[in-house]
């Protein structure tokens, strides 16, 4: 549904070794960037009289917190009827364009420097990145059969990182895995990264591509394409060489579902040799392998012969 967003927003300053901020750090000009265009400008001004502020942003656009697309080309810019100061920073109150529509409240907090972070009060958990600008700028250009992911700041959960950590650790001797200590771990930290999902704890790509790695270590079909989901959303959060995971969990889950892989990440042993099988070899082009950061089928090949005389027959991958 298009529509012109009517929701409050809530602009973090920056946590950390900063010295403290006050109002007048935001006074200036502000950009909300998505993908190297000017979503919106919010523009923060004091004088004799008090604080004034416009907000310039496309006249019409859909967005569920993470993605804007259907942006229009036009613009429109509303003045404050009203702003105060507030802890760090300076709220802004704008009418409603919508009749009967509540007024936007948009508070800022800024670094002192040339950032600050925006988040929209009906999606708590997004934080957009505001950048610093010297002057006025155009917003845009928008391709309308495209949507957009905004300039966003997240952070990375501890928690996940030190459970891919202690996945890692676990494999880095692949000749010498103890799988009976290995396997009830394993379940241990898929359980507590489905908690971290439930509850909203991971945000950035580094979470995700962490969580498909634990997921991918599971047991049955669904655990590889809970990973595969996973992979897909690091991918779209900046970690581009995600798109590994990505083929190794469907290759994966093709295989524990019966059906043969597509890249030829998997390899498995039960004898003597190591196998890629069951394979369907010629559906992907080895230019789609290297796209998505696989191996081509020679070098797959050569790998199985390498594992074949470094790893001992009693043990398995």
């Amino acid at each position: 549904m298009k529509m012109l967003i009517r929701f409050c927003v809530t602009v973090l300053g920056v946590i950390g070794g900063a010295a403290p901020t006050c109002a007048a750090d935001v006074a200036g000009i502000w950009a909300l960037r998505a993908q190297g265009s000017t979503l919106m400008l919010l523009e923060v001004s004091r004088s004799p009289k008090g604080w004034t502020g416009s907000w310039t942003q496309p006249t019409s656009y859909d967005t569920n917190g993470e993605y804007f697309n259907d942006i229009k080309a036009n613009t429109t810019t509303r003045r404050s009827r009203e702003a105060y100061e507030i802890e760090d920073g300076i709220e802004l109150v704008f009418d409603n364009p919508w009749p009967g529509g509540a007024p936007d409240h948009i508070a800022i907090h800024a670094d002192g420097a040339s950032h600050a972070s925006m988040q929209w009060a009906a999606f708590h958990s997004t934080r957009y990145e505001l950048t610093r600008v010297a002057s006025p700028i155009s917003l845009g250009p928008w391709q309308t059969d495209r949507g957009y992911i905004p300039d966003i700041i997240r952070s990375t959960s501890d928690a996940m990182t030190a459970v891919f950590n202690a996945d890692q650790a676990d494999r880095l001797d692949p000749a010498n895995i103890d799988w009976k200590a290995v396997l009830p771990a394993d379940r241990a930290r898929r359980e507590l990264t489905q908690k971290l999902l439930d509850n909203g704890r991971l945000s950035s790509g580094d979470d995700f591509y962490h969580a498909a790695f634990v997921f991918q270590h599971g047991e049955k079909p669904d655990d590889f394409m809970r990973a595969h989901a996973l992979a897909m959303i690091a991918i779209a959060r900046g970690r581009s060489d995600a798109t590994w995971i990505g083929a190794a969990t469907l290759d994966r889950y093709l295989q524990y579902s019966g059906r043969p892989q597509i890249y030829g990440t998997q390899f498995t042993r039960s004898t003597t040799t190591f196998t890629q099988e069951p394979y369907q070899r010629g559906l992907l082009s080895d230019a789609v392998r290297k796209a998505s950061n696989v191996p081509p089928s020679a070098a797959q090949e050569k790998q199985c012969e390498a594992w074949d005389h470094r790893m001992p027959p009693e043990k398995t991958p």
